[in-house]
C-alpha cells in the first residue's frame, strides 16, 4: 500500500534532512506575523495642534505659561485676566499630571517661561482616587524639572478646585492641596495659590453659580474668582523675570 505525502510536507521535511531548515513543518507552514504600531496617546491631536501652531508663528520667549488640564484650556479670557503679563495657554483637557510630565518636552521645554502657572491633578483624583500624596509627588518632580531647565522660573500651583461634580472626593483633593502649600511655603521657586477660600460658600461647600452645568468646569464667574486671586502673583512673578 502507497502513502502520498503532501508536497509541501515533503519539500520541508527534505530540506531539514539535508541541514538546510531548522524549524518544524508546523512552524514553517505559519504565515509571518506583521507588528502593528502602538496607538498614538488620546492627547496626540491636541499636542500636535500646538505644535503646528509654533512653527507657523514660533511664541516669543518670557511669556507665562499655563499649562495642566481643561480648566486652564477653556479659560477664554485668560490673556485679558492677567493682563500685562504675556500669557501662553497650553492646557489639554482631559489630562492627569503623567500626562503633562509626558508632554513636558514639547509643550514646556521650548518656550523658555518667564514663570509656569500649573493646574493639574483634579483629573487624577477624579471621583473616588484618594492618593492624594501621589498627585502632590507629581507636581514636585514638575517643578524640580522645570527649576533644572531655568533656575530662576517660577512655578505657581492653582490649588485643586473644588466642584459640585467631585464634592464626594473632596477630602482627597483637599489633603493634594495641603501638601503642596507645604512644599511651596518651603521651597524657593514654587508659588501654592489658594483659590479654594475664595470659591467656597459660608456652609463650606463651591458655589453652584461659578460652574457650568456639568459641575465641574468653571463658567465666567468661576474664572473671575481665579482671576483675583492669580493675576497680582503672575504680573509679579513676569516682572521680576525681566529685572
Amino acid at each position: 500500500m502507497r502513502f502520498r505525502i503532501p508536497l509541501a510536507l515533503a519539500s520541508i521535511s527534505l530540506l531539514t534532512l539535508c541541514g538546510w531548515v531548522q524549524v518544524p513543518p508546523s512552524e514553517a507552514l505559519k504565515a509571518p506575523t506583521v507588528s502593528q504600531p502602538a496607538p498614538a496617546p488620546w492627547y496626540e491631536s491636541e499636542i500636535r495642534a500646538f505644535e503646528e501652531a509654533d512653527k507657523v508663528s514660533p511664541p516669543a520667549p518670557g511669556q507665562v505659561l499655563f499649562i495642566g488640564s481643561s480648566s486652564v484650556r477653556m479659560w477664554t479670557t485668560l490673556k485679558e485676566d492677567v493682563k500685562p503679563a504675556p500669557v501662553l495657554n497650553r492646557g489639554f483637557g482631559g489630562s492627569r499630571t503623567a500626562d503633562v510630565m509626558e508632554v513636558f518636552d514639547r509643550i514646556v521645554l521650548p518656550y523658555k517661561p518667564s514663570a509656569i502657572v500649573y493646574y493639574c491633578g483634579d483629573n487624577d483624583l477624579g471621583m473616588d482616587n484618594t492618593d492624594s500624596q501621589a498627585v502632590a509627588d507629581g507636581f514636585i518632580v514638575f517643578v524640580r524639572r522645570a527649576r533644572k531647565e531655568w533656575p530662576a522660573v517660577q512655578v505657581m500651583y492653582i490649588a485643586i478646585k473644588p466642584s459640585v461634580q467631585r464634592w464626594k472626593n473632596w477630602e482627597a483633593m483637599k489633603k493634594t492641596n495641603e501638601i503642596v502649600r507645604e512644599y511651596c511655603e518651603k521651597t524657593p521657586g514654587a508659588t501654592y495659590l489658594d483659590i479654594v477660600t475664595p470659591a467656597l460658600q459660608a456652609d463650606g461647600k463651591p458655589h453652584p453659580s461659578t460652574f457650568r452645568e456639568d459641575g465641574l468646569h468653571l463658567n465666567a464667574k468661576g474664572y473671575a474668582i481665579w482671576a483675583n486671586v492669580i493675576r497680582g502673583p503672575v504680573v509679579e512673578a513676569w516682572e521680576k523675570s525681566k529685572r
